[in-house]
């Protein structure tokens, strides 16, 4: 029996087990230097966790972070310290990805082949280039222990270890200053208010940018006398070009050009549904795209990505996010948030395109720093002075999104130079054969999840391409016959474009998930099931590429998946299905506010309000709520008298994800706190195209009833414009109270 030593617990080395196990041929063994599996995602509730926070929400939905053959269902992700109305949501917490996986290990049987707390020091390839030899440290008893093992999968992942520090100290431990995988809270970065820098776009740098900025929304907006001082903090975000801000729920027919250039009422789904479409690729064999992106296509990804948001973030007033026209030949960047545009909107988030070439500290202070290089082609200018430096001064902490590197210090020097390595690459550090899978000079040795956004199914059909090459004796003999065996010119080809500096490089090499999962689906003889989806439709994910030969699959986990998606796809159609999260999104930030009272009261004239409103995002204030938002209008009420008088009001509007409801209550007498409830929304579409999606909801507010109409416009993704009529009617009450938001024409910057 062929013995396989496998080096990390996370999700690419525990499918890989499980994989390889299931073939009789192989004896499985998994070192994890942790007490428990899971990779990143082990952290449970109440820890700080390792690379993100427990808290931290999925980008993909829990059908794209799943293997083949374990449904979510299966998995008791309910609170070790129960919440009120605890559930798994569509987008699970960190914590709960981590639960997946201790199932995933228990479910088939994989625990019992893990050595835990066990860290692998040293890996050697012996002199008959298959036999390797690891030698390894238990972190607990400090024992060491060196065996040998036929073949060696690296699954401990890509991203092993930030990439150095901008921090100036000398030991690179200044408190305020932060990886961003270390980044919980303002509070423990620094004491003072003031310039929080993010540094670093992308995902990461703007979901950074985001947490650091609703945290001082939430500062100033939650209830309490006493306020953190972070309420009056800035957030400054170094990007060194524009990057387009991807909700997680995205409208999946934007567009209707019978009669509008956007549908006012598109139908939403969780933006893996619709970036992962296999419907985009057409009918021929779909095939992954791994190299630079020429002009055109670049050209045809932006113009796709604005389609789903609305535009091109020129409304919300800066620059620094938005490509112009000859930058569109570039590919574009993305970051996956709910929240930072109508941060940036409101000037919590200030972008500022650059890139960083020193951070000093001040002399006996705290405070730091940051001088700035700002370059074509993404400075906001092609004027001289767009070249030179500039300054952010009087900052108080740093967050730096800038990346990881590698850390596979504990393969030999004989390994790594088989390996190719280039440590001043450290995108593609390694030359590995096509889909970063096997080393052609090393036969014994794979690797599993090793490159940048290591998606789960395609983590699980590396895993298969494994297994598959392992158990045919004509590969260790050198004879190989898949092309994904074969070369590895395209990890050849993009580290030398990235190294020269390729303004084509996409933004994750391997960033075509589709491409690599129907590949390699092909090449390990699993078809694609697409009984429930039609032929090449419907979103691509790990449940569809399973064995279809199985007798028990038709009542199998993998079904029940499809099922599930098969079923959100259609509540989504007929149904309100996504409506509400999408509108609750869209409400965020500043409006301009326009509100008719018409009377017929002669006893109670009406009149008209214009002023402003604000739905500031702030920590529910009860558990049983996922977003909620203090909602303060301020402006001129102008009596049908021809009296006027400044007028505000508050109110605080709450999203229950589990009820897929909005609701309204009364602000308290502290202009903060939650009272009564005011309204709930119930969403309904509308009967034409010329509408928004509809909402309605009454409410009796002793001795008056109030019932409400609500209609909601969207331009793709955001929405851009929305109206509340209320009805009023009691004893001494009978009147229309109709209210207008649009977005306020925001300066560009």
């Amino acid at each position: 029996m062929k013995t396989v030593c496998i080096i990390g617990a996370g999700p690419a080395g525990l499918v890989t087990a499980k994989t390889l196990m299931q073939r009789c041929d192989f004896s499985v063994t998994i070192l994890e230097a942790a007490s428990r599996v899971g990779g990143m995602w082990r952290g449970q509730p109440g820890e700080r966790g390792d690379k993100c926070s427990p808290d931290m929400r999925t980008n993909l939905s829990s059908f794209t972070v799943a293997f083949s053959d374990l449904s979510w269902a299966s998995v008791d992700t309910s609170d070790p310290v129960p919440a009120p109305d605890s559930f798994t949501t569509l987008f699970p917490k960190a914590w709960q990805v981590g639960r997946y996986l201790e199932t995933y290990a228990h479910r088939f049987g994989v625990h019992p082949n893990i050595i835990f707390n066990q860290r692998v020091v040293h890996a050697k390839l012996l002199e008959d280039v298959k036999t390797w030899e690891i030698a390894s440290v238990n972190s607990v008893t400090l024992e060491e222990s060196t065996q040998k093992y036929d073949y060696l999968i690296v699954a401990s992942g890509f991203f092993g270890e930030p990439i150095a520090s901008f921090d100036p100290s000398a030991n690179k431990k200044l408190s305020n200053i932060q990886h961003s995988s270390r980044f919980r809270d303002l509070s423990s970065l620094t004491n003072s208010a003031g310039k929080i820098v993010v540094i670093g776009g992308g995902i990461s740098g703007s979901e950074a940018a985001a947490q650091a900025a609703f945290q001082i929304s939430s500062a100033k907006t939650s209830p309490g006398n006493k306020k953190s001082s972070h309420a009056k903090s800035t957030v400054y975000h170094i990007i060194n070009r524009p990057f387009y801000c991807l909700p997680r729920y995205l409208p999946q027919n934007p567009h209707n050009t019978e009669i509008q250039d956007f549908n006012l009422a598109p139908k939403f789904l969780p933006l893996d549904f619709v970036l992962y479409d296999l419907s985009r690729r057409g009918k021929g064999e779909i095939s992954a795209t791994i190299t630079t992106v020429p002009p055109d296509k670049a050209k045809k990804g932006h113009e796709f990505v604005r389609s789903l948001i609305g535009g091109d973030q020129r409304g919300i007033g800066g620059a620094e996010l938005v490509y112009k026209p000859d930058q569109m030949q570039h590919p574009g960047y993305t970051g996956i948030t709910d929240t930072y545009t109508e941060f940036v909107r409101s000037g919590i988030i200030v972008p500022v395109q650059g890139w960083v070439e020193e951070v000093k500290q001040r002399e006996a202070s705290d405070l730091l720093d940051i001088t700035l290089k700002h370059s074509e082609p993404w400075s906001t200018s092609s004027t001289s002075e767009a070249q030179s430096n500039s300054e952010i001064t009087d900052v108080t902490g740093v967050i730096e999104a800038i990346g990881y590197k590698t850390s596979l210090d504990f393969l030999d020097a004989r390994t790594k130079e088989c390996l190719h390595y280039d440590p001043s690459c450290p995108r593609v550090p390694y030359l590995l054969t096509r889909g970063s899978i096997f080393a052609r000079e090393v036969p014994t040795l794979g690797f599993v999840g090793f490159y940048e956004g290591p998606y789960w199914a395609v983590m699980e059909m590396q895993a298969r391409v494994i297994a598959e090459a392992w158990s045919r004796p004509e590969y260790i003999q050198g004879n190989l016959t898949k092309p994904e065996m074969l070369h590895h010119e395209d990890a050849e080809n993009m580290r030398q474009a990235i190294k020269e500096r390729s303004l084509q490089v996409p933004q994750f090499w391997m960033m075509d998930y589709v491409g690599l999962v129907e590949e390699f689906s092909r090449s390990t003889d699993v078809k694609r099931d697409d009984s429930t989806f039609g032929y090449q439709s419907g979103p691509a994910f790990a449940s569809r590429y399973h064995d279809i030969n199985n007798a028990e699959y038709a009542n199998s986990e993998p079904r029940e998946a499809i099922n599930g998606v098969a079923q959100l796809i259609k509540a989504s159609k007929e149904d309100h299905v996504f409506v509400a999260p999408a509108v609750f999104r869209g409400m965020q930030g500043i409006w301009t506010l326009k509100r008719n009272i018409t009377s017929r009261n002669a006893a109670s004239p009406g009149g008209t309000f214009s002023g402003t409103a604000h739905f500031h995002p702030r920590m529910p204030t009860n558990a049983k709520y996922s977003a909620e938002y203090l909602y303060v209008e301020e402006g001129t009420f102008k009596m049908d008298t021809g009296y006027s008088f400044p007028a505000t009001r508050r109110y605080v509007y709450r999203f229950n994800e589990r009820a897929d409801q909005i609701t309204a209550w009364f602000a308290d007498e502290d202009g903060e706190s939650v009272g009564a409830l005011f309204n709930t929304w119930d969403f309904y579409a509308p009967d034409d195209a010329y509408h928004g999606w509809m909402a309605q909801g009454q409410h009796w507010c002793n001795p008056d009833t109030y019932t409400n109409t609500c209609e909601f416009r969207f331009r793709g993704a955001s929405l851009q414009t929305f109206g509340i009529i209320y009805q009023v009617e009691g004893p001494k009450k009978d009147y229309t109270h109709e209210s207008w938001y649009e977005r306020p024409q925001t300066e560009y910057r």
